[in-house]
């Protein structure tokens, strides 16, 4: 079945191949470039979009874009609060304990237990 159907289309196929490669050496055939008539340059024809000038442009504010953003700079803003809060005595320095002010050292018989830290001091 295979062999009839190829040998039927065969010379079809042939004939399709040497029209194509005829057309080919044609359109070259015609305009040949040389140095002085260089031809044809060809260039790119990108058409411009037909903009009408009355048409404003939406103020879109509510699309997930936008609403991303937001939370990014939210979180931004939030992370330089705490590092801005991190950087003061009460945090970065190690005397304070969690405390605002650094403890009182009393004598050992005056020690007494803090609520706040949970050490005696």
């Amino acid at each position: 079945m295979h062999g009839a159907l190829f040998r039927v289309m065969r010379p079809v196929f042939i004939l399709c191949l040497l029209v194509s490669t005829l057309l080919a050496t044609l359109a070259q055939a015609q305009s040949p470039a040389t140095s002085r008539e260089p031809g044809k340059q060809r260039a790119f024809h990108a058409p411009h979009r037909a903009t009408s000038t009355n048409q404003r442009k939406q103020k879109v504010k509510h699309n997930a874009q936008y609403q991303f953003y937001k939370r990014v700079e939210m979180a931004a803003r939030e992370k330089q609060r705490i590092l801005k809060q991190l950087a003061k005595p009460q945090f970065s320095d190690h005397r304070h304990f969690g405390h605002k002010r650094i403890p009182k050292r009393r004598p050992a018989h005056k020690i007494r237990y803090c609520n706040e830290c949970g050490i005696r001091h």
